[in-house]
């Protein structure tokens, strides 16, 4: 089967950059004649122009801000983070008269369907919280539909985000567990869908912590978590925690693998934090709930972030500013009890 066309591959193909190969083929920017034609020329070789509906600018009069949700079952998890994101974000746009509409979006809809549902919408602006498709962003763009990323530092550099400073805060973080005295610290990540600078940035500033306290740590303190087997989950944090006896403390990718591995840990029989401690960046989990393990966080003002995004979204509608703005919000420490304190400690 033929791999899929892609914006990119039209562009490259073209010998010109993605954004003018959008501009063109949308119609819209100071693009020339022979620049127009020769991207035409690529998208029809490669039989792109076939596969793409023209989205539509939307009319002027609406006041409708489409929020695009991802509602795949491996994203239910962060619903809880997210939840005060929308809130805020549809609470300052009504201030200012504008209506939020969330439009649900899963990993299988194409560039021309989330295109299709936008468009039928009628938006004016669109946020996208943790999905991020450049090819998407850009075709919106051209179309006049301005667009803020939100939780996906991915496009930083090309497209306006709110995201969170994840490298600040899992520094942050892995410093609090030598403050309090641990000195061998084990890594647990997975593989996150969609995100992919997020474990990247976490464990670079996790890495950061430990070469700055010089302490020792190799690959096999850095554990990747199988989500879907229970099993095979306790088989890796028991091989971990076997090959490091004298390892005092854990830092896992985010509180949805942090209460996994608390979980497998309470079935080898190791307590959580009498004999391992364990924080994580967060909080995806509801920790009003009594079933909810207690997990040491590095917080996300999530409230905050959807304010932000409103009022970036609402800007760039109103005064349409050229330079590309990118914000990122600082994670705080929230103390829930599984994390043991030695206040001896440096």
């Amino acid at each position: 089967m033929p791999a899929k066309v892609r914006l990119d591959d039209v562009a490259r193909k073209a010998g010109v950059s993605l954004t003018t190969a959008s501009l063109a083929l949308s119609d819209q920017g100071r693009i020339s004649a022979d620049t127009r034609e020769k991207v035409f020329e690529a998208a029809r070789e490669l039989g792109y122009l076939q596969k793409k509906k023209r989205i539509e600018a939307p009319v002027a009069e609406s006041r409708d801000i489409a929020v695009l949700l991802n509602m795949d079952p491996e994203w239910s998890f962060v619903l809880h983070l997210i939840r005060p994101i929308i809130y805020e974000f549809e609470k300052t746009l009504r201030q200012v008269g504008f209506n939020t509409l969330l439009v649900p979006i899963s990993r299988t809809d194409t560039t021309a369907v989330i295109l299709d549902k936008i468009r039928c919408s009628g938006a004016v602006g669109v946020a996208t919280i943790h999905f991020a498709s450049l090819e998407l962003i850009l075709l919106l763009e051209a179309a006049g539909i301005p667009v803020v990323v939100v939780m996906n530092s991915t496009y930083q550099d090309r497209v306006y985000t709110v995201c969170v400073d994840d490298f600040q805060g899992a520094y942050e973080g892995a410093s609090y567990l030598v403050k309090c005295g641990h000195l061998r610290l084990g890594y647990v990540d997975c593989e996150r869908l969609d995100l992919p600078v997020l474990p990247i940035d976490r464990f670079f500033g996790f890495k950061k912590a430990i070469e700055e306290y010089r302490l020792e740590f190799d690959d096999s303190m850095r554990l990747k978590l199988p989500l879907d087997d229970e099993d095979e989950q306790l088989r890796a944090i028991e091989a971990l925690v076997l090959a490091h006896p004298d390892m005092t403390a854990i830092f896992a990718l985010d509180d949805d693998v942090a209460v996994r591995v608390v979980e497998m840990l309470r079935r080898l029989g190791i307590g959580v934090p009498s004999r391992i401690s364990v924080i994580s960046p967060g909080d995806t989990l509801d920790y009003s709930l009594c079933f909810v393990p207690q997990i040491t966080t590095m917080r996300i003002d999530t409230t905050y972030m959807g304010r932000i995004a409103a009022q970036m979204l609402h800007n760039r509608i109103a005064h349409n500013p050229e330079e590309i703005h990118v914000l990122k919000v600082k994670q705080q420490l929230v103390r829930r009890g599984s994390v043991k304190e030695d206040r001896h400690a440096p």
